[in-house]
């Protein structure tokens, strides 16, 4: 009777657990090499990239997309009037960029993370936008990326 009590309450911790997570509205994307959020309205897209780990997600005020390898883009491109923040994400030091600028044409807005990884790897994460509430959405984003154990 104890086990049959046991496995009811397991149940009910699991289900209403698996609630929360979904009453959030966000979903976690995983790879082998880290992890990340997002809301659960981003499509995933088709973009690859060439030399290293990319993949896009979007709305239709939002594109979110990731550099992971040798040459994740770290900011050498952006304008001069970028305003940029040291912080740490997941323990690890990183750079935040963001300007007024539409690197992709309609989303006048950019933001992105650059994270240094060892070996010279590095982590990009980019997000074009509509409008600054975007802008707020994409960092919000950023500070969930948490790297693998190895």
């Amino acid at each position: 009777m104890r086990v049959v009590t046991m496995v009811c309450i397991l149940g009910v911790a699991i289900f209403l657990c698996a609630g929360a997570s979904n009453q959030d509205g966000w979903k976690k994307i995983e790879n082998s090499s880290f992890s990340f959020s997002i809301p659960s309205s981003f499509r995933k897209t088709g973009a690859r990239g060439e030399d290293s780990f990319v993949e896009e997600y979007v709305t239709e005020r939002i594109k979110l997309s990731f550099d992971y390898g040798w040459y994740s883009n770290n900011f050498e491109d952006w304008p001069k009037d970028t305003k940029f923040e040291g912080l740490k994400v997941n323990g690890k030091d990183a750079r935040i960029g963001t300007v007024a600028h539409a690197f992709h044409k309609g989303f006048p807005y950019s933001t992105q993370i650059h994270i240094k990884l060892d070996g010279g790897m590095a982590l990009s994460m980019f997000a074009a936008c509509k409008s600054e509430e975007e802008v707020a959405l994409a960092r919000k984003i950023f500070k969930t990326i948490s790297f693998n154990a190895k």
